[in-house]
This record gives C-alpha cells, structure tokens and sequence, in this order.
C-alpha cells in the first residue's frame, strides 16, 4: 500500500512540474473549460438574482391581488386580448355581492395619454380610478397626497404623478400645486407616487399618472364613459385565490349574457401567474445558456484530448526514459490521465472565480441582489474535472503503448 502511495505521489510531482514547466500549453488546453464553467456559473447566478429581484417586485405589487381584464383573449396569440366594452361599475356591485374574501375592489379605465406643461409633453399612461385602487396596489405618496372619496364624487380636477412623469415634466422642482394638461384638460397636481420600479412585465409602474374616474368619465379625458378597462381587487387570503377566480367567472359571465359557447370576454390575471411567466422566461434562457456551455466543455474536453496528443509527441523521449526505468504502461497511462484531470480541475477552479466574481460585478452595476448558485458552482467543478479525465484516457492509452526501445531512439 505504501508503495503504491509513494508510487502516485511520484507521478503526480513529475504532473505537477509537467504543467508548471507548460503554462501557455496547459492554459491554451482548458480555455474551453474556463469558458464553459464560468458561463455556467455566472447565468445561473444571475437567473437567481433576476427571479429573487421579480419576486421582491411581485410582493411590493401585493401577492393577494387580482387583476380582471376586459377583453377577450385570443388563443395561441400570446395572450393578445380584443377589446369590448362590457365591463362596468355594475359588475364591481355583483362581485361585491357575489364573492366572499374581496378585501377591497376598484374600478380601472386605463389608456395611453399625452400628460403636458407649457414647455413639455410626455407620454405616459393615464389611469382613471377609484380610491380603493391606492390601496390594493399599495402606492404611497412621496410628496403630496392622494385624492380623496369626495374629490371623485365632485368631479375635482386633480392628478397624481408618477416618479418619471414628475422628473420630466418639472425636473427638480416641486410639483405640488401645479397645472397640467392631460389630453386637453387641465388639472391640479395633488401628489407625487412613491417610486415603483418595473413590474412583472418590465413596465415602468412610475410612467403614470391618476385622476378621478368621475372627473374623467365627466370631462371624457380618455374617451370613456361608462365601460371599464380592468378591475383590481383585493383578497383577504392569498390562498383563497384560484377559489375566488372560479367564483367570479360565473357571475361575469351572467352579467355579460355569455352564452355556454361564447368565450369569455374577460380574463383574470394573479400575481403567481406572471411570476411563472417571468420564472418561464428565465429557465429558458438558463437552458440556452446550460446547453451552449456544455457544447464549450465538450470543445474544452477535446482541447486538452488534442494538447495531450501534442505534449506526447514531444516528449516521447521522455516516456522511454520512464519505461526503461522501470515504469509500466500503467503507470505511463495514469500520469496523463493524472495530468488531464488537473487540467480539467484548473480549468474549472479558474471558470469558478469568474463565475463569482462576474455575477456579483453585474449583478450590482444593474441594481440586483448579488446571489451565488453555489450547487451550480459545486457541479461544474465536479463536471470539469470529469471532462479533463475523460479528455485524457485516449492520449493516456496512446502513451502507454509506445515502444520504449523506439521512444528512446527518438
């Protein structure tokens, strides 16, 4: 046994000095391994990053809000909604009525809109609602204040802010007091919306602006009258929610005089589905990612498989020497394939580091929460040193079987 241990210390010395002797070879070897590794590494990391950041995003909307679209959507189009005009404030009532758990409830008319001082205009979407929509879509304001109940039952023509429209239209200044113009009607600045961000959907939730859904539907604002666009709602429990989804369509449906072969003109949207639309998205590109980085180690594998091949005819010489020494094809056969999963092993602790390094740098140059996927990492050393093997048992048997008398006469 120990002799057989002294023997492997023997050959991995004479590996070690091989590689250290070849540093541009050996590096030229497992570049494919470093690429493929910290590829690897670094988008899944990032993967995490973006699903954590989604999630954070999702939670700050509410994880116990629904949203009812008006429209019907069609198949097999990517979710593109014709829109109707059936959804109205009589539904809020029945749904009111009709379905247990609905925390709070707002009507929502949503459309493009052309927001303007005396110097700029900015295009933003406008949203005409009801107070209880402040709440479920749990909005503070970082200056001002919101409009109130009676603000909306007396028409008053006051407007909330988004974060973007804010900076656009009044730079540094303080907005509160002001007078815009949202499509030919003027209106007072009241408030200025917390900063949102992005949503599920890479919106920008602060390129908006709020008025009274009486005030718009008075002054037709966004070309309404009666009809609603959305509705938001509210739930008590979040659990409850795929049972409440299936208490509202009925009740739609009815109020809408669907009949049984009409599809429905609504579709009803929670916070779960666009995190598995996001995290659909993401695992996707992950597995782009995953298979073009298994194609780089196999490319890898192959780099060290022909660097080997080279280093043997190089070192025949060297290899006579070993045999007439008294060292077996075995020996001979487990020194290169010794060298190759060093090389493998180099390889992946090099792709490694910058599968750390590079996700944290990018992660935070983009505002996201550095996460490592440390089992990722954990697999693709393991993987890159089983490669590097792989890589070395063909040059290894070549080696092995070289005549000593041969070798040494070159």
């Amino acid at each position: 046994m120990k002799t057989h241990r002294k023997q492997y210390q023997t050959i991995l010395s004479l590996v070690l000095r091989t590689i250290a002797v070849n540093k541009k070879r050996c590096f030229l070897a497992v570049l494919g391994i470093i690429i493929g590794i910290s590829a690897v590494t670094t988008m899944a990391s990032l993967g995490y990053s973006s699903q954590e950041q989604l999630v954070y995003e999702l939670k700050k909307l509410g994880t116990n809000m629904l949203i009812i679209e008006s429209g019907i959507v069609l198949p097999n189009r990517s979710r593109r909604i014709i829109e109707v005009d059936t959804m109205t404030e009589n539904d809020i009532s029945l749904l009111q009525e009709g379905v247990d758990g609905i925390n709070a409830i707002a009507p929502v008319f949503l459309r493009p809109g052309i927001v303007r001082t005396e110097e700029i205009s900015v295009i933003t979407t406008a949203i005409a609602t009801r107070t209880p929509f402040l709440q479920i879509s749990a909005m503070e304001a970082s200056e001002g204040d919101f409009f109130s109940d009676e603000d909306d039952a007396e028409a008053k023509q006051v407007i909330l802010l988004g974060q973007t429209v804010s900076s656009l239209l009044f730079k540094d200044t303080d907005p509160i007091g002001e007078t815009v113009t949202l499509n030919n009607t003027d209106f007072e600045v009241i408030g200025v919306i917390e900063e949102k961000g992005l949503d599920a959907n890479n919106e920008d939730l602060d390129n908006l602006v709020i008025v009274p859904l009486t005030t718009a539907q008075k002054h037709v604002v966004l070309g309404i009258r009666e009809y609603l666009t959305h509705i938001y709602l509210e739930v008590e429990q979040a659990e409850r929610i795929p049972e409440i989804k299936e208490e509202i369509k009925p009740i739609l449906r009815a109020a809408h005089q669907l009949s049984p072969n009409e599809p429905d003109d609504f579709n009803i949207v929670d916070q779960s589905q666009l995190l598995a639309a996001q995290t659909d998205i993401l695992g996707s590109v992950r597995n782009l990612i995953n298979v073009l980085a298994i194609i780089t180690l196999l490319g890898g594998g192959l780099g060290i498989t022909a660097v080997q091949l080279i280093s043997i005819r190089e070192r025949i010489w060297e290899i006579g020497l070993h045999r007439a020494l008294g060292a077996s094809q075995k020996d001979i056969a487990i020194q290169f394939i010794f060298e190759s999963a060093i090389l493998g092993g180099i390889g992946g602790l090099i792709g490694s580091t910058i599968g750390v390094i590079a996700p944290l740098v990018i992660a935070l140059s983009f505002a996201l929460n550095p996460v490592i996927a440390w089992p990722i990492l954990m697999l693709s050393l393991i993987i890159s040193v089983i490669i590097g093997i792989a890589a070395g048992i063909y040059p290894a048997f070549y080696a092995s079987k070289l005549n000593p008398v041969v070798a040494l006469r070159s």
